[in-house]
């Protein structure tokens, strides 16, 4: 391994840093620390949620511009930016004592957070080129999801060992350290140098105008909404308040879900491979959504089974690792706006996940009479999570009729050369 190689591979995982602590971000606040917030801010369930859907609701909105943003101010100084963003927030959340700090943090983390995905995408396309970009964004991803993964049992454990304050505020400390360093790079390699260019709308228009696109966006934005509300909203705490579990286990079932879902982005990157008719695809994870929900539905009712809700999660991960499908379905569709295209779909799936998670805090503050209010926490009773499932199973039926819309894409988008006369 050469040199110049070495220190590619550095920066990369420099940069991969940032994108680690982004996801990190998504999936632990509220997700693992949901008690510790609302026992110690006197917050409702409602304002818990929200602490997580702000910062996806931001997210989602930014995914439409952020591309445009790059183009127009250059990569690096958005990346930088939005890293040391990031970090503002990350920071200012460990220190909060303010219910008002407390979402000015989130606010500045959704901001920070919205540049990693497509800032990763960018620098790994310039560090290595179109040959080895299919292997290294895989490695990304990976990375990336490898922050979620992080954000559910070791970061537990690190909150029952120094507490959710210090253990967020050293993790912050540490990714302002990378982010230092990327800074020095860039200025020592005189990489922020200002480029006058201007931003187009041609793309999102086009993606706007294609009617096509619908269909895929609203189904999966549907179904990883389902995925989302489970592994990074409430599903620790249904396991908590309903089978009475302890939170190292409880996280480790959310552990195991997100490990899954890494598991699975490899499953069907593959599989797409395989497998031409996307539309069946994106219809049996409809099913699987469904089935998802009827299963907790039931275990809430009849069992209060860890080990149903743990097979839930296992199908619900399996929804949430089909990036590669819908990815490649919105490419096959918007074949002159890929980038744009697929920053669409994301932003979108996100929008749907804040607005779907301030729903399911809504659902569970109106049971709130019924709760069970102790030292340590707030115990939502059964029913709260019943209705938050029937909601949840609603989406997965509006999905599955949604998913017969699409179009086999593989079949439109042959070439068809004439037989000589």
């Amino acid at each position: 391994m050469g040199p110049a190689l070495k220190k590619k591979l550095f920066l990369f995982l420099l940069f991969n840093g940032f994108y680690f602590f982004s996801y990190f971000h998504r999936v632990a606040i509220p997700g693992t620390i949901f008690d510790q917030l609302q026992m110690e801010f006197n917050l409702t369930a409602n304002q818990v949620a929200s602490l997580g859907t702000i910062v996806l609701g931001i997210y989602g909105i930014l995914q439409f511009f952020v591309g445009s943003f790059m183009d127009f101010f250059g990569t690096n100084r958005i990346f930088v930016a939005g890293g040391f963003l990031l970090c503002a927030g990350s920071i200012v959340f460990s220190v909060s004592h303010s219910v008002f700090s407390l979402y000015f943090s989130r606010v500045l983390v959704g901001f920070g957070a919205s540049v990693a995905y497509l800032g990763i995408v960018k620098k790994t396309d310039e560090l290595f080129g179109s040959d080895f970009f299919p292997v290294m964004i895989g490695i990304a991803l990976f990375l990336g999801y490898s922050g979620g993964l992080f954000a559910t049992l070791p970061f537990e454990r690190l909150v029952f060992a120094f507490g959710w304050r210090s253990t967020l505020l050293g993790m912050s400390v540490v990714i302002l350290a990378v982010m230092i360093i990327i800074l020095a790079i860039f200025i020592r390699q005189d990489q922020l140098r200002h480029k006058t260019n201007s931003i187009s709308l041609k793309n999102i228009r086009q993606t706007l105008l294609n009617r096509g696109s619908y269909p895929v966006i609203i189904t999966a934005s549907l179904y990883f909404t389902i995925y989302f509300i489970f592994q990074g909203i409430i599903g620790k705490k249904l396991l908590q308040d309903t089978c009475g579990i302890s939170s190292k286990i409880a996280a480790s079932f959310t552990f195991v879900m997100m490990a899954s879902a890494m598991f699975f982005v490899l499953f069907w990157g593959v599989l797409v491979r395989i497998i031409k008719a996307r539309k069946n695809l994106m219809t049996s994870l409809c099913w699987i959504s469904i089935s998802g929900c009827i299963l907790i539905i039931a275990n809430l009712i009849f069992w209060k089974e860890p080990m149903l809700f743990f097979l839930s999660f296992f199908l619900f991960a399996l929804i949430g690792g089909s990036g590669p499908l819908t990815t490649t379905l919105m490419k096959e569709i918007n074949p002159a706006a890929i980038g744009t295209s697929v920053g669409f779909i994301n932003g979108i799936c996100y929008i749907f996940v804040a607005v779907a998670g301030n729903i399911t805090g809504f659902i569970m503050n109106k049971f709130s009479s019924k709760a069970i209010m102790t030292s340590q926490a707030v115990i939502y009773p059964v029913s709260a999570y019943t209705v938050v499932a029937v909601f949840c199973l609603v989406l997965s039926i509006i999905a599955l009729l949604f998913s017969f819309r699409i179009k086999e894409l593989h079949m439109a988008f042959e070439i068809k050369v004439p037989e000589p006369s």
